[in-house]
C-alpha cells in the first residue's frame, strides 16, 4: 500500500482535506492492521503473518493479500486492480509459493465492469477480459508535455474517471496514462507465463466493509466475552501490539504463538468475568480532584482530625478510583450489590477490630498530640496492608481497597460503635 494509491479516490471525510492532511494514510493503515488481525485468528501453530514485507498482509505458503480502503467503484481500468497484478509480477515475487492471491478492497464493481464475474472465471477467461479492457484504451503517441498529477484527493463521491482515460488520451494526444502504461506492462508477452500463474490464484474480495463497519464486525464477532466498556481499549491495545515499534523494526512478523499470547493477556485484563483486577487511569481521575470541595466531606474530616492533611489528595484519588472501578463493574454486569455489600462488611468489621486493638495500646495516653501521632501511624499502617481480593480477582489494587476505606468513612452509621474512624480516641 503506498501514498500514491491512497491519494486517488480514498475513503475521506466529507470536506475536502488539506494537502497536508495525513489522516487518510492512518485510516488505511488501521484498515490493513485490522485485516491482519482477522487473519491472525486463522493462523495454525506453525504459521506466521508478515505485514508489508512481502505485500500488505502475507501468510507464507498460504495467502498474500493486498488491502485497499477506497470508496469509488472498482472499474475496469482502476489502478487498484492493475497495480495489484503488477506487484505480483515483480521478478522477486514467487507467486507459486501461495495458494491464493487476494485483492481485498472496500470497493464494489462498477455497474458496467467486465471484472464482475472474476471469481468464477478460469485463468484464460480472466486474461481475455484483461486484454479486452486494454484494447478499449489504445496507446497514443507521446506528443504533449507530461500531465502533472494533483496531490489533493478528489472528493469521495466524485465520479470515477478511470474508464475514460484511454479516450481522453486519444482525443488530446497526451502521454499514455498511468493506467494504460500499467496495462501494457502487465500484458506484455514476456510476462505472460508469470501472469497466468497469478491469474490462476487471484481472488477479488470486493465490497468489503469500510473501517468503522469492519471494526464493528470484528468486535461483534470476537469480543463477546469482553466487557463492553473496555472493548475500545481492548482494540487499541491489540492494534498497538500489531504496530509496535520493535515489531516494525524487526521485520513486522507476527507468529501464531505471539498472537495467541496477546489474546490471552487481553482476555485476562478485559474479560467480562476477569481473573485480574481491572486497571484504572489514575491521571484522568487526578484532574477531577478539588481539595477545597474534598475537605468538606466526612471522610476527609476524619483524616484532618488526625493531622493527615498531606495525605488528603491521595485519599480523594483512591476514593475516586474505587468508585470508578465499582461503577464500571456494575455497568458491565460483573459486579452485583450483594458482592459489594459483602466486601464492604468484611472491611468494616476488620477495621473496627483493628482500631479497637490499637486503642487498647493507647488507653493510658492523655496527650492529644501523641494520640494524633499514633492515630496517623495507625492510618498509614492500614493503608499499606495487603488488600483482600475483590470478587476473587488477582492483584486487587491497594488503592482500590483504600478507596473502600474512605467510602466507609463517609457513611453515617446508625450505631455509634460501628462508626468508621481513624482516631484512636472516643
Amino acid at each position: 500500500m503506498n501514498s500514491t494509491q491512497l491519494l486517488e479516490e480514498p475513503l475521506a471525510p466529507a470536506a475536502a482535506p488539506l494537502p497536508f492532511d495525513a489522516t487518510i494514510l492512518f485510516k488505511a493503515l488501521h484498515y490493513q492492521l485490522l485485516v491482519a488481525i482477522e487473519q491472525g485468528h486463522d493462523l495454525k501453530p506453525d504459521e506466521c503473518l508478515w505485514i508489508e514485507a512481502m505485500g500488505d498482509v502475507t501468510v507464507p505458503g498460504r495467502t498474500q493479500t493486498e488491502v485497499k480502503h477506497f470508496r469509488d467503484d472498482l472499474t475496469d481500468s482502476h489502478l487498484n486492480f492493475w497495480n495489484t497484478v503488477k506487484n505480483w509480477l515483480h521478478e522477486r515475487f514467487d507467486c507459486s509459493s501461495y495458494k491464493t492471491l487476494v485483492l481485498l478492497t472496500s470497493q464494489d464493481f462498477g455497474a458496467q465492469s467486465s471484472l464482475k464475474d472474476w471469481n468464477t472465471m478460469s485463468a484464460a477467461q480472466r486474461l481475455a477480459v484483461m486484454e479486452e479492457i486494454a484494447g478499449h484504451t489504445p496507446a497514443a503517441p507521446d506528443t504533449s508535455a507530461p500531465t502533472v498529477t494533483p496531490t489533493i484527493p478528489a472528493p469521495p463521491d466524485a465520479p470515477s474517471l478511470h474508464d475514460d482515460e484511454g479516450t481522453a488520451e486519444h482525443a488530446t494526444g497526451r502521454k499514455p496514462s498511468k493506467a494504460r502504461t500499467t496495462q501494457q506492462y502487465v500484458l506484455a508477452m514476456e510476462r505472460r507465463a508469470a501472469l497466468m500463474e497469478v491469474l490462476e490464484r487471484m481472488h477479488i474480495a470486493h465490497g468489503q466493509p469500510d473501517l468503522p463497519a469492519r471494526l464493528n464486525n470484528y468486535m461483534t464477532r470476537h469480543l463477546k466475552t469482553i466487557r463492553p466498556s473496555l472493548q475500545q481499549q481492548y482494540m487499541d491495545d491489540l492494534l498497538g501490539f500489531m504496530f509496535s515499534a520493535g515489531r516494525v523494526l524487526g521485520g513486522w512478523k507476527i507468529t501464531h504463538q505471539e498472537f495467541a499470547a496477546k489474546l490471552t493477556t487481553l482476555a485476562q485484563l478485559y474479560m467480562k468475568h476477569p481473573s485480574e483486577f481491572p486497571q484504572v487511569d489514575k491521571g484522568a481521575l487526578e484532574d477531577q480532584i478539588n481539595l477545597d470541595e474534598v475537605r468538606a466531606k466526612l471522610f476527609a474530616q476524619k483524616i484532618l482530625e488526625i493531622d493527615g492533611e498531606k495525605y488528603l489528595r491521595d485519599a480523594a484519588l483512591h476514593r475516586l478510583m474505587a468508585e470508578k472501578s465499582i461503577a464500571d463493574l456494575y455497568r458491565d454486569q460483573v459486579l452485583f450489590k450483594h458482592m459489594l455489600d459483602g466486601y464492604l462488611n468484611i472491611h468494616r468489621s476488620n477495621h473496627l477490630a483493628e482500631r479497637e486493638a490499637a486503642m487498647l495500646d493507647c488507653e493510658n495516653d492523655v496527650d492529644g498530640n501523641k494520640l494524633k501521632k499514633e492515630s496517623l501511624k495507625f492510618y498509614l499502617a492500614r493503608l499499606k496492608a495487603w488488600p483482600a481480593p475483590f470478587c476473587n480477582m488477582n492483584n486487587t489494587m491497594v488503592e482500590f481497597r483504600n478507596g473502600i476505606y474512605h467510602m466507609l468513612a463517609d457513611e453515617i452509621s446508625e450505631k455509634k460503635e460501628e462508626e468508621f474512624h481513624w482516631r484512636l480516641w472516643l
